[in-house]
């Protein structure tokens, strides 16, 4: 259980998926991850591929709302009609709704893609959805994915750490690394912390693609839009 400061429980919002995964299956992974501001909605996936890509469409700057498991009837023959779950869908915020279909590149039969295709033409058609990605484990990039765990991992906010490290960003010029940063904010591994939670926020960006560690040089981009 999720408690605040005062022990008092702190819930998370209901899913939003129009259908739920089996919580528990031999066959495959399953798991759930809370997406959004802390604490967040929570999201099931089905497989730790869609698990890791949830993670990366969480954490990206476009992605306002994020959801799993989302319902579209479409017409597989004349007089037949069939629902298929996009097993993601972010409404960005400009405004898109764009679906993700999550399948290792080993299981992309033809078959699939037929059907796939199909379903993406009548989805944008339709109006549904503004366009459909496929998202493969050759399209993931681990530093992507790596930042995407981290930052998820210090999301919960600290209002003292969190309050200095923006001071400190306030009286700050140019590019430093989060290492520094850290020192000049003065709580320690809190301040680091707080660091990586406005990176997350998009207040913070790092000069060059990497794994974010304390020697990552970064720089203030202000509020995000």
């Amino acid at each position: 259980m999720l408690v605040d400061e005062n022990g008092f429980a702190v819930l998370h919002e209901p899913s939003l998926g129009n259908r739920r995964p089996a919580t528990a299956s031999k066959g495959h992974f399953t798991g759930h991850l809370m997406v959004g501001e802390w604490p967040g909605r929570l999201l099931y996936t089905e497989s730790l591929l869609e698990q890791n890509w949830a993670h990366c469409l969480d954490a990206h700057p476009m992605t306002k709302v994020l959801r799993e498991q989302v319902a579209f009837e479409w017409q597989a023959a004349p007089r037949k009609f069939r629902t298929h779950y996009f097993d993601l869908l972010v409404e960005q915020v400009d405004g898109r709704r764009i679906a993700y279909p999550v399948k290792p590149k080993a299981r992309l039969t033809p078959k699939f893609m037929g059907e796939i295709a199909q379903v993406a033409q009548q989805a944008k058609m339709s109006g549904f959805v503004d366009d459909v990605r496929l998202l493969t484990d050759v399209d993931l990039d681990p530093t992507e994915l790596s930042n995407a765990r981290l930052t998820y991992g210090m999301r919960k906010p600290d209002a003292e750490a969190d309050a200095a490290a923006v001071d400190v960003l306030g009286v700050s010029a140019g590019v430093a690394s989060l290492g520094e940063l850290t020192a000049r904010i003065g709580l320690g591994a809190r301040g680091y912390r707080a660091l990586i939670r406005l990176v997350r926020k998009g207040r913070l960006r790092s000069v060059r693609h990497e794994r974010l560690t304390h020697d990552t040089e970064v720089f203030h981009v202000g509020e995000p839009a």
